[in-house]
């Protein structure tokens, strides 16, 4: 299915948010290589930005799974206290993940990476480009009132799905010809909130729904609504469910890739 890169174009990928869930995204992933689909650009949005920051880095999707793997409430944060901007900091999240892409900036990259954040102080959606890549993904996760918010130059940035949670236009901002989205918020919601980190990221959700526009050129979207948000005990499940979806949008992206 391969081709020459100058007949293909540019190809970029949208991550969506969606916590644990984005374990589906890497399984979708996983088909996407092994069908050799090319991919350029990367954009994500929180659980988005750091499945899209593993990928861009070159770490294989087994590798990544292993990172999924050993994820948990405990080893993703620590409780910051009742007087700070949030309740925990991601600070062990954001240490593993550092250690899983050594320390990379944007510029060490084997895949060029957008990571959408939003300014709490004005609103607006802020792309990362540069610059130190675990900060970004710090700023792209943080739940606003759970997560500490990342001071970055003069903003201060919180978890982008407040403005763009699924962020298929980024690519084409920078550069992009065509655009493959994996969108893990896409089905509506099956599982009810069983507490108030659920209630946030559900309510997220909602009002994305309400105001996101999706124009990627094809849209994958596994059926993840079963499970919560940081249902860690289930990752290798949503997995083979975005391998399920990849595999079913394969005939579109072929014929994509082929016009």
């Amino acid at each position: 299915m391969s081709r020459p890169q100058n007949e293909i174009g540019t190809v970029g990928l949208a991550l969506s948010g969606g916590a644990v869930r984005g374990a589906a995204q890497i399984g979708a992933i996983a088909v996407l290589e092994e069908n050799s689909v090319p991919i350029h650009i990367v954009s994500g949005t929180s659980a988005g930005a750091a499945v899209g920051a593993l990928y861009a880095a070159g770490t294989s999707t087994g590798e990544m799974m292993d990172f999924m793997s050993q994820l948990s409430w405990p080893k993703t944060t620590h409780f910051e206290g009742w007087k700070k901007l949030g309740l925990f900091s991601t600070n062990p999240f954001r240490d593993r993940l550092r250690h899983a892409i050594d320390d990379a900036t944007f510029a060490d990259l084997e895949k060029q990476l957008v990571v959408v954040a939003c300014d709490v102080l004005s609103g607006d959606r802020v792309l990362l480009t540069e610059g130190d890549v675990v900060t970004a993904i710090g700023a792209s996760t943080a739940i606003p009132g759970l997560f500490t918010p990342v001071e970055y130059e003069d903003r201060l940035l919180i978890d982008g799905g407040i403005v763009d949670n699924y962020p298929v236009t980024a690519p084409y901002e920078a550069g992009a010809e065509v655009v493959i989205g994996i969108d893990i918020g896409a089905h509506p919601g099956q599982h009810a909130p069983s507490n108030f980190i659920d209630m946030l990221i559900a309510s997220m959700e909602v009002r994305n729904k309400s105001t996101g526009v999706r124009v990627a050129d094809v849209d994958i979207e596994p059926d993840v609504r079963e499970f919560s948000s940081f249902d860690f005990d289930s990752i290798s499940e949503m997995y083979e469910r975005g391998r399920q979806a990849a595999e079913a949008a394969m005939p579109e992206i072929e014929q994509l890739l082929s016009a």
